[in-house]
């Protein structure tokens, strides 16, 4: 470190190299806001954070309704490889299957906007996203083949919930935004008016959400613990406990996980493992152990960064590696049977019978 140096410095060094440039640069001459995005983008390349984005003016009340669910999707699951983003999985009967969208297609741009270097996953994820009933046209190549694809954005799904053959409760939740806490507890209130003999909680395509979300939604399986703890700079722990809004302590709970459980889902998976309230089944959860916060900047764009790392209960981070079932079952793409569930069920029939 040198001796002397401070932040202000740091700052007049960024403000010398933009005078130049708008002042001699010989090229085309980049505006001044965007030599300020480009060192926002650097500072943030630099950082190593892989989920850290900079959500310019027109993105970030975009990212905000997404954060409480009021945004529309197409169905599908597609992650940055080798600098392009490529589908990994499309749900069936969803807009972006209907529109011939498959997996192993790199999307190049949503809208007319095409992705580049400087392109995050949350820009191009809150690109994909919008009103609901808006249409998402999609610049898509597959092989050597360049697409037009049009899907139509429509309202994500928060959970659904049925019962099955032998009198078992299947509740299917795919997020974890503000309004997932009172439609769980209404879904598990009418669940256990019909006293199940067991309740399978299904987050294999749940893409996380809200740490405070989560933590009310655990409460009504686990009462009176610690249910995970966020661990922030300096290594300042805050800890969450189960509040007390226990409705579903005691039915015999299975809880499906898989490569698509991510972020808060994970979390709560790994209380429930932790704390021996049910059994998780399935396949080992995405990794994703960090947690994030966004800034709103002077101009209306929002900083994106990760403020926390989530550990479970007994103190393990699962970041990178993911949360291991208690029992490893594969569901066999190939067929038109859910396996995982399958088990799940001849599981609970075992563990309730007489």
């Amino acid at each position: 470190m040198l001796r002397g140096y401070s932040l202000g410095m740091d700052i007049n060094l960024v403000e010398q190299a933009r005078q130049h440039l708008l002042s001699h640069y010989a090229g085309e001459s980049p505006t001044s806001r965007e030599l300020s995005y480009a060192a926002i983008r650097g500072m943030l390349g630099r950082s190593a954070d892989p989920y850290a984005a900079l959500l310019e003016a027109d993105l970030s009340q975009r990212y905000l309704d997404d954060l409480n669910g009021l945004t529309g999707g197409v169905g599908v699951v597609a992650a940055f490889q080798e600098g392009r983003l490529v589908v990994t999985s499309v749900i069936p009967d969803d807009p972006a299957d209907l529109a011939g969208l498959k997996p192993g297609d790199v999307i190049l741009g949503v809208d007319g906007i095409v992705f580049d270097e400087f392109t995050s996953e949350s820009e191009a994820a809150m690109l994909i996203r919008g009103p609901v009933g808006t249409i998402a046209n999609l610049l898509v190549q597959r092989g050597d083949e360049i697409l037009w694809l049009k899907a139509v954005r429509k309202e994500r799904q928060i959970a659904s919930a049925s019962m099955l053959e032998g009198g078992v409760a299947y509740l299917v939740q795919y997020n974890f935004t503000p309004p997932a806490a009172p439609l769980i507890k209404s879904y598990l209130e009418l669940l256990l008016k019909v006293n199940p003999t067991g309740l399978i909680w299904d987050l294999r395509t749940n893409a996380g959400g809200s740490m405070d979300t989560t933590q009310e939604v655990l409460s009504f399986f686990i009462e009176d613990e610690l249910l995970f703890t966020a661990e922030l700079k300096g290594g300042e722990r805050q800890q969450f406990f189960a509040s007390d809004q226990g409705i579903a302590t005691q039915i015999p709970l299975v809880v499906l996980v898989g490569a698509q459980t991510y972020s808060s889902a994970e979390m709560a998976a790994a209380a429930i493992q932790a704390h021996g309230r049910g059994v998780l089944m399935g396949e080992t959860t995405y990794g994703k152990g960090a947690i994030q916060t966004s800034a709103p900047l002077a101009d209306g764009s929002l900083l994106k960064y990760t403020i926390a790392h989530w550990r479970s209960p007994l103190g393990v981070s699962f970041n990178l590696r993911g949360v291991p079932p208690d029992i490893i079952i594969h569901d066999n793409p190939d067929t038109p049977g859910d396996e995982v569930l399958a088990y799940a069920l001849e599981y609970l029939r075992q563990l309730t019978q007489p």
